[in-house]
């Protein structure tokens, strides 16, 4: 891997922080929305309602600004996206001053959908525009990427917390809020318009035709799997884990230490797993161990319904480091491995064009799969229990290793190769 040049430092640098601060914003929500919503009138399923409302929006929207990326250009969607998530940030934190009742729920509702779609609209073109950039090894920044990502989820709470005593509810929002706006303004400057020069050759919108010509392959079938089912997951343990710590009668620092686990062995996973993706070419072989790794993972959190074990801290906090570590494979290998199929499998050439196509499709797997798991994990808990939940989820994941197999082996039998990829004597990183 070169050195980097100064503009891509400086649009790294634009692209992460941006990320950094939206994923912060996600994750100081969760502790403060709640009790403003109860002082307003709202029970706990009107206020699940808007936190829904995000991953519904991000999954329409991942999509709408795929199709479109190629036509307006990733520049004008980074800028536009930033503004809208920046603006209703701060007009959630202003949530305190509006009536309570059916007029809150609206509010709340509609903003959330606003945020939810800024936000897809820019991860979707933050995705290609890395992926365009390090097109030699996207598994690698991909992978930062996600490191960013958890960094912001980790320092969401504590920075929350830190504000809020500072000013009030509406002070982390506003705060955060602002900065987003003004990368939205930086962006304008770090985001070379050369990044979509590409839909100079063909400036029309995607069409339903692409989608599904690259939906075909199976590289893109799985990648959906490996990055849905992964993100299902992590909104069950997120979920349920609380309920599930509370019979240990832990202090509340330890139960965020123990939630650190999970995180921090994605955030240590996820570059090296993009790093030997890009290296070796085995991506079907690492999302598989990446599978196994999550199925010994859930075994442990239960702990599993067939094992003669009892929930035990250092179980749960073993399970959290595995589902961290496994995870990072599943999610970083899907961008390289959907990418190169595209080429190699699809024939696509190596343009803006496949890149926005890639970045739509894996995109709209991470809302998918918080919607999935968001409405599922309740359910599962309270009709199942945690033990058979994470059986099944284990279960889920060995499908997934197995499927990982048939792929690596049968890939080239199910989709005859129809172009030579263009990195496959690239110097490794």
């Amino acid at each position: 891997m070169g050195k980097l040049s100064i503009r891509n430092i400086l649009l790294l640098s634009t692209l992460w922080f941006g990320i950094f601060c939206n994923y912060v914003c996600y994750s100081i929500i969760s502790p403060f929305f709640p009790q403003l919503a109860r002082t307003k009138g709202l029970d706990a399923i009107e206020y699940s309602i808007v936190f829904g409302a995000y991953s519904v929006s991000q999954v329409i929207f991942s999509v709408i600004s795929g199709k479109f990326l190629t036509k307006v250009g990733c520049k004008f969607i980074i800028v536009s996206g930033l503004f809208l998530t920046g603006g209703a940030t701060v007009l959630f934190g202003c949530l305190e001053n509006s009536p309570g009742g059916k007029v809150f729920l609206i509010l709340s509702i509609v903003i959330r959908m606003v945020e939810g779609a800024g936000f897809a609209a820019y991860l979707t073109s933050v995705l290609a525009v890395v992926v365009k950039t390090f097109s030699e090894n996207p598994g690698y920044y991909v992978g930062l990427t996600e490191t960013i990502i958890t960094i912001g989820m980790i320092t969401g709470p504590p920075a929350g917390s830190f504000l809020y005593l500072l000013g009030g509810y509406h002070t982390p929002f506003v705060v955060f809020g602002t900065l987003i706006m003004l990368m939205a303004s930086v962006s304008v400057w770090t985001v070379n318009t050369s990044s979509d020069n590409q839909s100079k050759e063909n400036p029309s919108a995607l069409t339903v035709q692409e989608y599904l010509n690259i939906l075909k392959l199976p590289a893109t079938i799985l990648s959906i799997l490996c990055v849905t089912l992964n993100v299902v997951a992590d909104a069950f343990i997120l979920i349920t884990l609380s309920d599930h710590l509370q019979q240990f009668s832990l202090h509340p620092m330890e139960v965020g230490c123990i939630y650190l686990c999970l995180f921090l062995s994605y955030a240590f996973s996820s570059p090296i797993a993009g790093r030997l993706a890009d290296q070796l070419k085995l991506e079907y072989i690492l999302q598989c161990v990446g599978s196994l790794v999550l199925v010994v993972s859930f075994m442990l959190i239960g702990p599993a319904a067939f094992l003669p074990l009892s929930p035990k801290v250092w179980l749960v906090t073993v399970g959290l480091l595995l589902k961290g570590f496994g995870a990072g494979p599943l999610i970083s290998c899907s961008y390289s491995v959907c990418l190169r199929s595209a080429r190699q499998k699809g024939g696509l050439p190596e343009t803006f064009r496949t890149f926005s196509l890639v970045s739509s499709i894996v995109s709209f797997s991470i809302p998918l799969g918080n919607l999935i798991g968001g409405f599922t994990a309740g359910v599962m808990l309270e009709e199942l229990g945690m033990s058979w939940s994470t059986t099944i989820h284990a279960f889920v994941f060995a499908s997934l290793a197995i499927a990982c197999l048939f792929v690596h082996f049968f890939d080239k039998m199910i989709l005859p190769t129809k172009e030579k990829d263009p990195t496959e004597h690239t110097p490794s990183i």
